[in-house]
């Protein structure tokens, strides 16, 4: 199917494929900005490696892709990775409240989302399924037309969820995709190979595949 332009960097290992992806997160706010960024175990180091950045943090504002719909103090919660992961930098860290449930939580980010697009540069990850964000094959989110989608019946727990659109995220200067590991390796497959994934309806000119060799290992075979 029609889609952006997949453009695959592979890199030695998923270190650094982290590490590259904190330096074009940090070329894309060298002059501060918005950015969406994803949650997960995956991107963690590329944080804990942007946070040692010179860069113009109060200018920053930053915002989970998506949000699992549990209390503020969750340990899943992706504003809270996403904190930890920084620490304090000064910048500005927009919290989508997914703890009002799906259809709430979406109703009120979407007025807080609304001011932040286009955003500057957005990193989004890969699952074993081939979802990004809480945007899953197959599901009704896929179609939303406003900028953040409520999530009910997600195969991957937790099931309810609040996420950006694909509209949401299709507005940005910049769009990037990590993948690491051997276990996405089939989804990376899938998506290179033309599959109807979400990452191939975000209407970017261009996705960078930032890739680990164990992810991209079947492409190179």
């Amino acid at each position: 199917m029609n889609g952006p332009h997949l453009q695959l960097e592979v890199y030695p290992d998923a270190g650094a494929a982290c590490r590259m992806a904190a330096q074009r997160l940090a070329q894309a706010l060298a002059q501060g900005g918005t950015a969406a960024l994803a949650g997960g175990n995956t991107p963690r180091p590329a944080y804990h490696l942007l946070a040692e950045m010179e860069l113009p943090w109060p200018a920053i504002t930053l915002v989970p892709t998506d949000e699992r719909c549990v209390p503020p103090d969750h340990p899943e919660r992706n504003d809270r990775m996403l904190a930890e992961a920084l620490g304090d930098r000064g910048y500005r860290l927009v919290r989508l409240p997914a703890e009002l449930g799906p259809e709430q939580g979406a109703r009120e980010a979407e007025a807080l989302v609304a001011p932040l697009v286009p955003f500057r540069v957005v990193l989004l990850g890969l699952g074993e399924d081939g979802h990004t964000a809480s945007l899953f094959p197959g599901h009704p989110a896929l179609e939303a037309t406003g900028l953040v989608a409520p999530v009910r019946r997600a195969p991957k727990p937790p099931p309810e969820r609040i996420t950006l659109t694909l509209r949401a995220l299709s507005q940005t200067e910049t769009a990037l995709l990590l993948v690491t590991g051997a276990s996405k390796r089939e989804a990376l497959r899938r998506l290179l190979t033309g599959d109807d994934l979400p990452p191939r309806r975000l209407t970017v000119p261009t996705l960078t595949i930032l890739a680990d060799r164990e992810a991209a290992d079947a492409m190179e075979a």
